[in-house]
């Protein structure tokens, strides 16, 4: 098996490289079915491994996040977006406040 050289069009370039298909966006409808996995991430301490193991169930340990702030909307470790913890019947749910564009 040999490897094959691939060619990218140029930013504005309007013909494909010889044999090729243009590029497409990633913000275009063909991704739009793609199913992806949004976390919240609320808040995080650093204690020791010492204090770690010691954690007995029904102990409380305070994140670095207060009741008011914004949780961060996260996809593959990337943010995203900004939120508000809400309610929804009896579960929790995110307020958007702030989403990436496509641009």
């Amino acid at each position: 098996m040999t490897a094959r050289k691939t060619e990218t069009t140029a930013p504005g370039a309007s013909d494909p490289p010889a044999g090729g298909s243009p590029l497409v966006g990633l913000d275009s409808a063909v991704f739009s079915g793609v199913t992806v996995r949004l976390d919240v991430r609320l808040g995080s301490l650093t204690l020791s491994v010492r204090d770690l193991l010691a954690l007995k169930a029904g102990e409380v340990v305070a994140l670095d996040a207060g009741l008011g702030d914004l949780v961060e909307l996260q996809i593959n470790g990337n943010p995203v977006g900004r939120g508000e913890i809400v309610a929804v019947n009896e579960s929790y749910g995110v307020r958007i406040v702030e989403i990436a564009t496509g641009e």
